[in-house]
């Protein structure tokens, strides 16, 4: 998938696709990431997500290719005159959530894997380091849980995962 998102034509398919599988963000916190979301604490780059479902900032890790990608994307669009701290923003205008199933959708098709979600994204990030060896407690952070129970419904263990664990 990420594969075929890094092939599609338009900036903002690609953008979209790689910081939702690097990051877990949900489609909302993705939107509404601010044109100030990149901090640096010590040595690192990091992305922070704004107050959302929980009333908590969180900061994730920044990916390198997620850096890159969000970099070519400010550089090409400029703070606009309306003084909208959004990240983005077409034509002074909110991007809407569906432009972002769009991407996916585009991404999933160049990849020729079918119908896929940006709430996908997220589970199969989940999913993909709980199987990695990152401990739940660290997913629930990154993702924003509360608990670990609604962590639980996005990590689907891989049987070596748990053979190994045994």
């Amino acid at each position: 998938l990420l594969a075929a998102a890094r092939a599609l034509p338009d900036l903002f398919d690609r953008v979209a696709v790689e910081v939702l599988a690097r990051t877990g963000l949900r489609k909302g916190e993705f939107l509404g990431l601010t044109r100030d979301a990149i901090t640096v604490i010590g040595d690192a780059r990091w992305l922070r997500t704004p107050i959302g479902k929980l009333h908590t900032d969180r900061y994730i890790p920044l990916h390198p290719s997620v850096d890159e990608l969000l970099q070519q994307w400010l550089c090409a669009h400029p703070p606009q005159p309306d003084n909208s701290t959004l990240m983005f923003t077409d034509r002074g205008r909110p991007i809407p959530g569906r432009r972002v199933d769009y991407a996916v959708y585009a991404a999933a098709a160049a990849a020729g894997i079918g119908h896929v979600t940006p709430h996908q994204l997220r589970h199969t990030l989940a999913t993909q380091a709980i199987n990695r060896g990152m401990s739940i407690e660290a997913i629930a952070a990154l993702l924003g849980h509360a608990s670990l129970s609604m962590t639980m419904t996005y990590a689907r263990i891989a049987d070596r995962t748990v053979a190994d664990e045994y």
